[in-house]
Formats: structure tokens, C-alpha cells, sequence
């Protein structure tokens, strides 16, 4: 006969149960400890279509968090960072389909002189492990974007060989010309600086004229959000312009040197500072594969006809033989390229 289980135990017994349970009911707790997802923290912001929202389903927030990953590998920091920075991550989330997508990622800046914004094109591609992710200038990008069925096949293609390092060459000739029509002038407000205050000084600002924006070479032309567009061109270089108003928002349009853009202004619409209308025009090139995709330095490079000859930040000067040189103050014409 089998006897009944005691309904009573000893007083020992009971403790030494009691202790049992609380080790076996304690270990769980640490175990269910979770990471909150990225795409949830306070400083981002997701932008997408309805129509993008619905194709990607479920998926969306894991292929957020995946870009964001790469952003702040890319910057080497953190979201917290950013956060005490007040900097955002922006994740905008132009084009999908079930396994790829394309769009823009930018780290904002805070609207305060000497701090500009971060952007860069993304491309990703969905497999059994999560999202893939490349960022516009590395080789993974070009891969990806490549092999993916969005944009139409001229353009994927086009911007996948002029974005990666692996297949371009340093050209001595740069082959841009400068943010305003060929054959007319404006006012170099801004000698060479850097987009972000320091080194390289890749940027160059320029106001007066008739104060259009245009496109300094054909390309590929992306709003980033309105009020900056960056060409990419065939040659392993892209040209930004930031601070437009009067804006045409161009998702991936194929433009010829001289595309209207907008008007010179005090847009801030990924933050930074102004302090009067102008045009930011910058240099990125892709050709270097340890700073692809990145902001490159004007010094001796010729744009427009000219030479430039990096100072102090916004110092410097530009040259033409036989013309001479034109410094912060003077006026510049577009000799084309």
C-alpha cells in the first residue's frame, strides 16, 4: 500500500523548501531583463508612407532599429549621446517591398552656431537573421541597393556604381561646378569650412545673384528634407545644398547641371544655425574607401572654374589664373566645369 503524501512537514523542512523556492523563483526574474528597442527611444523619430507602413509590416521596427545600429556605429556613439547633445536620429523610410528598403537616416543637430546635421542614403535587405543595412558610401550599400528590386533599373544601378569605393578611382579633376547657373555670379559669403566646424573644410556658402540654387553637375537628386538635397553624380563625388526655401522635393529625380533646387535661405530642417539667407554647398566623395560617403576637403580641389585655397574656418580664398582670386566678400562667376 502506498502511503499518503504528509499534508504537514517538519519546521526544518519548510525552511529548507521556503529557500528552495526562492532560488528557483528568482532566477527567471534575471532572465527576462530586456533591452527596450532603439526605434522607441525619446531622441528618434520614423517617417514613412502608409503604403510603406503596410508593406512592411512587422517588420518595421526591427528594420529601424537595424539602421539606427549603423548610424551611431557609423558616428561612434550612442543614443544617450546624441540625447545630452540634443540630437535626434531620424529614420525616413522612402521606398520597400517584402525584403528590401531604401530611404534616409540623419542625425540632427541642435539649432545653435558651429553644429550642422549628419545624413546618409540607406539601403537593406531582409533575410532569416533580421535586416542587413548599408549606408550610403560603403560597399554593402552599393551591394545591397544593387541587388534590390527598387527604383527603376537605370537609377538603381547608377547610384550603386558611383557610390561604391570598390569600383571607383581619385580623380585629380573633381568635374563639379558651383550651386548657381553657369555664367552668372554670386557672393562667396563663406570661404572653406567644415560642415560641422572643423576639418575638412568641404563646405562653401554663397549668396546674392539671383539667388537660385542649381545643380553643380547631373545626377541623382534626394531631398533629405526640404531644404537639403544632395546630387549624386557619376563621377565618385556628390554635392550637398542645405538651408533652401522656395524647395522642390526631388525623390531620386535625374537632373542635369543647372536643376532648379530651391532658393537660398534659412532652412533648418535637420537643425544647425544661420545667420542670413544663403546657400551651404559641400563636396562628399566616395572614392577613398577609409572616409567613402563622407565630406571631403576643398583645398586645391577646382570647382566652377576655380581653385580653392583653404585659411582659417570660412577664411581662405579661391583662384583663377589670369582672372585672380576672390575672398569671403567677393563675387564669384560659374565657369562650368
Amino acid at each position: 500500500m502506498t502511503l499518503p503524501t504528509p499534508r504537514y512537514l517538519p519546521l526544518g523542512a519548510i525552511a529548507l523548501t521556503a529557500s528552495v523556492a526562492l532560488v528557483v523563483t528568482a532566477a527567471p526574474a534575471t532572465a527576462q531583463t530586456t533591452t527596450a528597442p532603439l526605434s522607441t527611444a525619446d531622441n528618434v523619430e520614423i517617417l514613412l508612407e502608409a503604403e510603406v507602413a503596410d508593406t512592411l509590416g512587422s517588420s518595421e521596427r526591427s528594420l529601424t532599429d537595424s539602421v539606427i545600429e549603423d548610424v551611431l556605429s557609423e558616428r561612434s556613439t550612442e543614443l544617450s549621446t546624441l540625447a545630452a547633445q540634443d540630437r535626434d536620429v531620424r529614420v525616413d523610410i522612402r521606398e520597400a517591398d517584402h525584403d528590401s528598403a531604401f530611404g534616409v537616416a540623419i542625425v540632427t543637430a541642435p539649432e545653435v552656431e558651429g553644429e550642422e546635421p549628419y545624413a546618409w542614403l540607406f539601403a537593406a535587405e531582409q533575410d532569416g537573421n533580421g535586416w542587413d543595412v548599408g549606408l550610403e558610401g560603403t560597399e554593402e550599400f552599393s551591394q545591397l541597393l544593387a541587388g534590390s528590386g527598387l527604383m527603376d533599373t537605370e537609377q538603381r544601378e547608377t547610384v550603386a556604381a558611383s557610390t561604391d569605393p570598390d569600383q571607383l578611382s581619385p580623380m585629380a579633376y573633381t568635374g563639379v561646378g558651383l550651386p548657381f547657373s553657369i555664367g552668372t555670379s554670386m557672393i562667396m559669403t563663406g570661404g572653406p569650412h567644415g560642415f560641422s566646424g572643423g576639418p575638412p573644410y568641404s563646405s562653401v556658402d554663397f549668396a546674392g545673384g539671383n539667388g537660385q540654387a542649381r545643380a553643380a553637375r547631373g545626377g541623382y537628386a534626394y531631398s533629405l528634407c526640404t531644404g537639403w538635397t544632395r546630387v549624386i553624380h557619376d563621377n565618385g563625388y556628390s554635392t550637398d545644398y542645405y538651408h533652401l526655401e522656395d524647395y522642390q522635393w526631388l525623390p531620386g529625380n535625374n537632373v542635369g547641371t543647372g536643376h532648379y533646387l530651391g532658393t537660398q535661405g534659412n532652412s533648418l530642417c535637420a537643425g544647425g544655425s544661420t545667420t542670413g539667407a544663403h546657400i551651404h554647398f559641400a563636396l562628399r566623395g566616395y572614392t577613398d574607401p577609409n572616409a567613402a560617403g563622407w565630406y571631403v576637403a576643398l583645398n586645391g580641389r577646382t570647382l566652377g572654374g576655380w581653385t580653392f585655397v583653404e585659411g582659417a574656418n570660412y577664411g581662405g580664398y579661391a583662384y583663377r589664373n589670369g582672372v585672380g582670386n576672390v575672398y569671403p566678400g567677393g563675387s564669384m562667376y560659374n565657369y562650368g566645369f
